[in-house]
């Protein structure tokens, strides 16, 4: 059953894309914070993505759905932080496997919205961007259970090697090699040297450009359509 969209509707991809930009500044921040601090800012954080992520869905089953994906998230992050200095790798594969679908859904149902539009509007190029955000950060979770299944599979600059035995640097570690791979920038400091990484990265790196010219070029088109239609309206006149 599809629902009506609310009061502000139009602007809820800016917001989310907002609430995503302070999530990535915050959460360095938080890094070497004791314990409790760190937890309850990552509970918090991540209840205020799942509310912006909900009041973009405009079907009932889209809400449903996003909801109980993100039940096993927010458990598996509480078992990560309760295993804390136990053997927690399950409790880490669990997590960042919950949060890569989490995303990876928000990203299907961002992506779904912006090809049925008819007009498009400053808002829907911000879901778009809202949608490869989301996508850099889904994979960044995916080369997180990468990690911890084979960890040998990642040359890391000697330099920040460090970081890798904190978890909440480890998971910004991985955003940075995301965000570089989808864009394919790739600076270097972190590359693949064995399976299953070279899978991981070309996958991701078709993907962002899969994504680039069929979401990003759909908007271009539909929006060079509207000018062009304007301007023959106008001219009629």
């Amino acid at each position: 059953m599809k629902l009506k969209p609310r009061l502000g509707a139009i602007r809820t991809h800016l917001g989310l894309l907002a609430g995503l930009v302070v999530a990535l500044a915050v959460e360095p921040l938080f890094a070497h914070a004791n314990p409790v601090t760190a937890q309850l800012a990552d509970t918090a954080l991540g209840v205020l993505l799942l509310v912006m992520f909900l009041s973009l869905c405009r079907e009932s089953w889209e809400r449903r759905t996003g909801m109980l994906l993100f039940i096993p998230v927010l458990a598996s992050n509480l078992a990560h932080a309760a295993l804390s200095g136990y053997d927690d790798r399950l409790a880490a594969i669990a997590f960042h496997g919950t949060v890569a679908v989490f995303l990876g859904f928000a990203v299907v149902v961002i992506v779904r919205q912006l090809f049925r539009v008819s007009i498009i509007r400053v808002d829907d190029v911000i879901g778009a961007m809202v949608g490869y955000v989301l996508a850099a950060m889904a994979w960044s979770h995916v080369y997180g259970v990468a990690y911890i299944l084979a960890p040998t599979a990642f040359d890391v600059n000697p330099e920040i090697v460090p970081q890798l035995a904190n978890w909440r640097l480890r998971r910004i570690l991985f955003d940075h090699l995301s965000f570089t791979t989808l864009t394919t920038i790739g600076y270097g400091d972190i590359t693949p040297v064995g399976s299953p990484m070279y899978a991981l990265v070309w996958i991701e790196t078709i993907f962002g450009q899969f994504y680039m010219a069929v979401v990003v070029a759909q908007l271009v088109g539909m929006k060079l359509a509207q000018a062009i239609k304007g301007g023959d309206a106008r001219a009629e006149r």
